[in-house]
């Protein structure tokens, strides 16, 4: 479109709170530039509600932004109030506590710092008034015991990362943020027991685990998603209102790989995880069920309605799946990703079987080996037969497993094979058709592609 009409200049004719919406989605140091367009835009960024100061834009070979680029941008801001405020700065910047005082004084609602290279930063107490704050993003932050008094009255979200926590920095900030609904916690160092119980108003907590125990108090949540390494152990002991959760374990040392205590942790998770509605789990948590079932040791029973796997439809994880499924008799609707996620390698569950005295074939092999190990996967959904093969497989094992299924979601954004045309695309339907038949069900398909022709999505639905 033609910015000028009739000789007019439509985009600087806008009003000025459009115009401080556009400059919004570029670095402040960019905005700035839009001073040279013309009279009308001299003074736009500096009124502008949004202030994003990231050294590690790079533009057309300019210099990168300096502590001094932000001091005079920050004395010729005239804009009463800051919406939203990102600063990510390197070791040698210094003078950070003077621009969060600025901020605060300008009632900062949405805030993001990222120190890089930096050791933990330690705030000065005025970072801890900031009591028009709805959404804080922090990297790298050491909050020292009774250093200060938090009073974030209006803060509802609130992600940490990489940062040092302790039993009365997590009381502090819990107390101070009264109406705080979403917390994220990556990978920073906690204290063994993390208790949420005092957060009434809490409801939904992500967190990633580093390499260390922790035990989950948090009564009153309503969504977990919760990663946590194969090496450590992460226990439930309070999530009784859960209504939805994730669940993901990290393998990543497979020489000082405990499959026994994995088993144990899982197991108890489950318990802890029996009344609720809506569960994630991974392929790494369904090969450990995988092993559970094959040394006959039971599961608890699920009122879960919605399952979603995130997997790959290889063996190892089959035998979990299949009794997952068998245990979850209110399940409605199961969603079954089959993604790239690594888990545990074939060769370390087989040493392990082997060290058990686990026999494959007394394990009932016969109902798994339709599936693909894991080397086998990638060269199976390469080729169209084969990952039509597989697809119709892991459908048949799912109507053998469930018992009032109404709705089954098949998601094949990594089944892909090669050479993949639209008629492949209509056998792979007939045989949907052939399927749902046969297990009287009916067939939708979920169109969720542009190109009609790839099946990324389909969903079937038993007759009540």
């Amino acid at each position: 479109m033609d910015p000028l009409v009739d000789g007019v200049d439509i985009i600087s004719s806008m009003p000025h709170e459009i115009l401080h919406h556009i400059l919004s989605f570029v670095p402040t140091q960019f905005a700035i530039r839009t001073s040279a367009l013309s009279r009308v835009w001299r003074h736009i960024w500096c009124h502008t509600p949004f202030l994003d100061f990231d050294y590690s834009y790079i533009h057309e070979h300019r210099r990168q932004l300096t502590a001094r680029d932000i001091n005079q941008t920050l004395r010729s801001y005239r804009a009463p109030k800051i919406t939203s405020f990102h600063l990510r700065m390197p070791r040698n910047f210094r003078e950070h506590d003077s621009w969060i005082e600025f901020v605060v004084s300008h009632n900062v609602e949405k805030l993001s710092l990222v120190f890089d290279g930096l050791p933990n930063h330690v705030f000065e107490k005025i970072f801890y008034l900031g009591s028009s704050l709805t959404q804080l993003w922090i990297r790298k932050f050491y909050m020292i015991p009774g250093c200060a008094v938090v009073s974030w009255k209006s803060l509802r979200n609130l992600t940490l990362g990489e940062c040092y926590l302790y039993d009365e920095s997590v009381d502090n900030i819990l107390s101070g943020s009264p109406i705080l609904e979403a917390l994220e916690l990556r990978y920073c160092r906690l204290p063994r027991r993390l208790d949420l119980s005092k957060s009434h108003s809490l409801r939904r907590l992500e967190i990633h685990l580093r390499k260390e125990p922790t035990e989950i108090v948090a009564p009153h949540l309503h969504h977990l998603s919760l990663e946590s390494f194969n090496d450590r152990p992460c226990t439930l002991v309070d999530v009784s209102s859960l209504a939805e959760a994730r669940i993901h374990i990290v393998v990543d040392n497979y020489r000082t790989l405990n499959v026994d205590f994995l088993q144990t942790m899982v197991l108890k998770m489950l318990a802890k995880l029996q009344n609720v509605k809506r569960l994630t789990f991974t392929g790494t948590v369904l090969q450990i069920l995988s092993l559970v079932e094959l040394r006959g040791v039971p599961f608890p029973t699920l009122k879960v309605q919605t399952l979603t796997v995130e997997t790959r439809f290889t063996r190892s994880v089959i035998p979990g799946l299949a009794r997952l499924l068998q245990n979850s008799p209110e399940l409605e609707k199961l969603i079954a990703h089959a993604t790239r996620l690594f888990g545990i390698p074939d060769r370390v569950l087989k040493s392990y079987m082997d060290s058990e005295g686990l026999n494959l074939d007394r394990c009932g092999r016969s109902k798994y080996e339709v599936f693909p190990t894991s080397d086998e996967y990638y060269r199976m959904i390469r080729c169209k037969d084969a990952a039509w093969k597989l697809i119709a497989s892991f459908m048949e094992m799912v109507m053998r497993n469930v018992k009032s299924l109404e709705t089954l979601v098949v998601g094949l954004e990594c089944i892909k094979p090669e050479g993949s045309d639209a008629r492949w695309f209509e056998e792979l339907l007939q045989m949907l058709q052939l399927l749902s038949n046969n297990n009287n069900v009916n067939l939708r398909l979920v169109q969720t592609m542009e190109t009609c022709w790839v099946l990324d999505a389909f969903s079937l639905s038993r007759h009540s």
